[in-house]
Parts: C-alpha cells; structure tokens; sequence
C-alpha cells in the first residue's frame, strides 16, 4: 500500500490558492497591503511545511506497515488455502479409496469392479468361489478364515492377476483379453494348477483351497451371468463354466428344475420316494453279504425315475433332509431282522446337517443296525469337504458304523488324504472296472487300488461289473466283493432283476 502523491499535491495546491486569493482580496482592499499578505503566507507556508512532511512520513510509515501486515496476512491466507487444498484432496482420496477398497484384503471391491467394468475394455470376467472356506473357517474359526482369505488376495496380487474381493469367500478376475475358448481352457487349468501347487498356512497347519469358477465373455460383462455360469459349476461339480449365451436353454432348465421339485415334494408327501436295493456279492463265495440302497421316485404315471434325474434338484430344496433320513429310516426298517450289511450314500449336505445325524443316529441305535451299516461318501465330497467329513466319521464310527469310497479312481484319487481316515471300503469306479478287460493299464490301476485297500485295513468294492468276463478278471485279481448287472439290478428285496 503506498500514499497518494496526487492527493497530497492537490492539497498543497488548494492550500496555495487560497493564500493566493487571500493576498488578491487584500491588495483590492489596500495596495499596500499585497507585500504584507505574501510575507504573511510565505512565512505559514515556511512553517507549516515541515508538519506536512512530517505527516506525510509519519502517514508513509504507517500505509508501509499496514502494507506487510496484509502481505503477511495473505501469504498465511494462501499457506491455509494451500494446506486446506491438500487436506480436501487427500481426504477425498482416502474416501473413495474405502468406498472401492475391501478393509480385510486390501483388494478392490465389488463397487470398484462395477466402476471399472462401465469405464474401461475388459472383455473376460471370472467369479471365484472358495469351495471349501466354510468348513476351513468352520473348523479353524474365523481369525484364520479372515487369515486365508487375506492369504488368498496376496496371492492373486503376487501372480499378477486384476482382482477384487466380491464378498465372504468370492473373488474376481478382470481381463482386458478376449479368450477364445481353447485360451480360456488353458488359462484356467494354468490357474488351478498354480492354486493347487500353493499351500496356506492355518495356524501351524498347512492347507489347500480350492475353488470353482464362473465366467462371462464379451464386450458387455455381467456379474449376473458370471454369477449364473459359477452356480452352474458348484451344481455340476466343475472347476469353471462359461456362461452359455442362450437365455432360451436356461430358461428351459429354470423351468425344469422348478417342475422337478413340485413333483419331488409331492412324491415325498404321498410317500412315492421309495428304496431299491442293489446285491454285492462276494467274489470268492459267490454269495450276496451286502446291498446297496438306492433312492427311486415313483411318478404319477408309476415310472420309475433315478436318483440322478431328481437328487441333484433336491438338494437346492428345503425338503432334502426329509428325503435322506426318510431313505434311512426305511432301510433301516427293512435290515434291522436281516444278517447282510446295507449301504447308504450320504453327501456333504447331509453330514454338515446337524438334524439329519441326529436323525441318522437315532434311527441306526432304535433298529440295532449300527454294526451292519455302510455309509458311502464319494470321493469328490471327501476331497472338497476334507475336514467336515473327518469329523462325522470319527463320531459316527464310535457307534460301529462303516465307511466306503464310494467312485475311487473317478477323479482326485488322492491316496494321503484316504490313509488318514479310517476307510473300510473303496468302491472301485465303474469307469476303470469296463475296461479292465482291454486295457493292460486299468488292470494295473485297478490291483493298484485292491493292494492300497489292503495295506489301509479296507475292502475294495468293484461297481459296475455287467459280463461274467469282467467278474472273473477282477476275481483273479483280487477284488473280493463286487456289484452290476450281471451280480443283479437294483430293486425291491428279493426281486431278482438279473
């Protein structure tokens, strides 16, 4: 701020006009007077002028003070300003990045996917599901769940992988990448292989997890259909499914589904879901010592329909307890004044059902049938629900309940994890069993089999056997119980439907 020269000459300037005009009205009073005037104000001038200089340093000084005050005041104003800026701008940032950051894994979340799916090219969009987290966390409670499930986001960071945490135990894959579908098969296997290769540290234990997959393709990704295709991988059992396209074939199956289950709730109400019961003979007697228990649904029409064709809808409903322990309460009514051994399949759904062994329990200890009972679990179950399935078997086995393999050697085979578990039975997979006759190879799998049977305390069962051919192959090897059409097909006791 500087003084205004202007305005102080322009006072002086009045000042000396009016002195002026002053010594004009006194010379038209009295010529001689003209002298007088001008000393007069010349000697006022004199003497007043040191004041107004003084006043004009002295007012100079202060508009120079007040000048760095506000130079002061608003360099603090800008360094506030600045700071605020800065404050704002880093405050904003750590909100969106909460908004799009999952707090346990640090991965992007769902909202982030969304965001980055409507702004960018991605054109592949894979689901994960942890197929076996709940009984991990189940068993291992949930700090090392949350442990696992950080594990598993730092490595999918560490393979490089453009990922995000969905929720619980389901994560996401982006691609910029159009696959073809020989590329897609590919990139999954090297996925799974590298996940399987992996081990996770719970608590002093090392564990595996393993996952399913559901992908969506194209230039307009959807959660939903990526979402559609992963359940029809855990329906189907499959390490991933892409998302078929045709909305007409899915709606077809939605309305299959819906109808099958009408028909399996009315069926299970007017008591239409009934048992069969398929011979196991032994091979070196010839005679039968056990059956196996299979479910049939009798139609409106008294078709007889297979468990594969309703089972697998069941289980999405309410109404498969029922069905499971209405199968073991009618077996167990059948065998309870009979000598051979039963057996009865379970799946992990019923064995994670408190009410369904509850049931189970009461119903083999009301008819006496625990020491004659097999209970059948399959091998995919065993592997995926390692833990849930360890811990039935060492409860249920205090009653004298048995234990089979139900398909070994149809998938996994994993021998380690069968050796820790106190297995009576292996069921040898109908698959190997046909073609024990031409194949050198399945001969040498199948003894493989009979010979880890052997040294684990257990029986090998062959399923499947439809020739004599067959039955005397597996004899000779060692096989010592057997099952199929040939032995006998499946129906009510004492039919012989061979």
């Amino acid at each position: 701020m500087k003084v205004d020269t202007k305005k102080y000459f322009a006072a002086l300037f009045i000042f000396c006009a009016t002195v002026i005009a002053i010594g004009i009205h006194d010379y038209r009073q009295d010529n001689h007077l003209l002298f007088d005037t001008i000393t007069k104000s010349l000697l006022i001038f004199m003497g007043a002028l040191p004041f107004m200089l003084l006043y004009r340093n002295i007012l100079s000084r202060k508009v120079a003070d007040l000048s760095q005050k506000m130079d002061r005041q608003n360099e603090r104003l800008y360094e506030t300003t600045h700071l605020l800026e800065e404050k704002v701008e880093e405050k904003t940032k750590e909100l969106i990045d909460e908004g799009f950051q999952d707090p346990l894994t640090h991965l992007a979340n769902r909202h982030r996917l969304i965001f980055n799916m409507d702004r960018y090219a991605y054109h592949t969009l894979i689901i994960i599901h942890l197929q076996n987290f709940k009984e991990l966390n189940h068993f291992f409670g949930t700090n090392i769940g949350d442990s696992l499930l950080r594990q598993f986001g730092l490595w999918l960071e560490r393979m490089n992988y453009n990922a995000y945490r969905l929720g619980h135990h389901e994560f996401a894959l982006l691609h910029e990448k159009n696959y073809d579908q020989e590329e897609l098969t590919t990139f999954c296997n090297t996925f799974l292989h590298q996940l399987s290769s992996h081990v996770f540290a719970a608590g002093l234990e090392n564990v595996s997890l393993h996952v399913r997959m559901g992908i969506h393709m194209g230039d307009e990704l959807s959660l939903a259909h990526a979402d559609t295709a992963l359940q029809s991988a855990i329906e189907m059992s499959k390490s991933f499914v892409l998302y078929d396209e045709d909305e007409e074939n899915v709606e077809l199956q939605c309305h299959h589904n819906i109808q099958t289950a009408l028909n399996i709730r009315e069926a299970f109400h007017s008591g239409r879901i009934i048992c069969y019961y398929q011979p196991i003979i032994s091979t070196i007697t010839g005679k039968i010592e056990k059956y196996e228990t299979l479910a049939r649904l009798i139609d409106t029409d008294a078709t007889i329909i297979p468990p594969h064709d309703f089972l697998d809808v069941a289980q999405k409903t309410r109404l498969y307890p029922q069905i499971t322990q209405e199968i073991v309460r009618q077996t167990c009514e059948v065998f309870k004044d009979r000598e051979e051994t039963f057996t009865i399949h379970l799946s992990h759904l019923d064995i994670i059902d408190h009410a369904t062994i509850h049931s189970i329990e009461e119903m083999i200890v009301s008819t006496n049938t625990a020491e004659r009972i097999i209970f059948e679990l399959s091998e995919e179950d065993i592997y995926e629900h390692y833990i849930p399935i360890m811990l039935f078997m060492q409860h249920i086995k205090r009653l004298g309940v048995k234990i089979a393999v139900d398909n070994f050697g149809s998938s996994y085979s994993n021998f380690d994890k069968i050796m820790h578990l106190e297995i009576d039975y292996l069921k040898i997979d109908g698959a190997l069993i046909n073609k024990i006759i031409h194949s050198p190879r399945h001969t040498q799998i199948i003894q493989t089999i009979v010979s880890f049977a052997d040294a684990i305390g257990a029986k090998a069962i062959a399923e499947s056997v439809e020739t004599a051919e067959i039955l005397e192959k597996i004899t000779t090897i060692g096989v010592p119980f057997a099952q199929g059409y040939h032995i006998g097909k499946p129906g009510p006791l004492g039919f012989d439907a061979k």
